[in-house]
């Protein structure tokens, strides 16, 4: 089986401070996910689903559908100002040793569609759904 470091992309960074525009123009020159950095460190992950909550205007959402992807609910606000309001906070990351089977099995328990690959507390590369599923299949 592959590892993590045979399957993983290179990291795209983006500081927890950057604006949402900055963050919106990451995701699209990168089309990947972002790795949110305070001071060096990993704090978080920024995907596309992540902006959903922060750019569709409030008239045009369907507030079913929105609470069943997202599980968001309309008695809250959301006011997003920088990459760390919006990102994804989560600890789970694999070593680049890391087999596809756990990552797979991490990835599906997490509900995850990326996992960072962490080496000596930084992260060295990202590992991707699509790729995961694509050495799998």
């Amino acid at each position: 089986m592959l590892t993590a470091r045979e399957l993983m992309d290179e990291p795209d960074f983006i500081r927890y401070d950057a604006g949402i525009d900055e963050v919106v123009d990451e995701l699209n020159d990168k089309e990947n996910t972002l790795i949110v950095r305070r001071d060096g460190e990993f704090v978080g992950e920024i995907h596309e689903q992540s902006l959903l909550k922060v750019l569709i205007p409030e008239d045009r959402l369907d507030e079913e559908k929105v609470i069943g992807i997202l599980g968001l609910s309309f008695d809250q606000r959301y006011v997003a100002e920088n990459a760390e309001d919006i990102m994804n906070e989560h600890e789970v990351t694999v070593s680049p040793d890391e087999e596809t089977g756990e990552i797979a099995f991490l990835m599906d328990r997490e509900d995850l569609r990326s996992v960072p690959v962490v080496e000596d507390d930084e992260v060295i590369g990202v590992v991707h759904e699509n790729r995961l599923i694509e050495e799998i299949h």
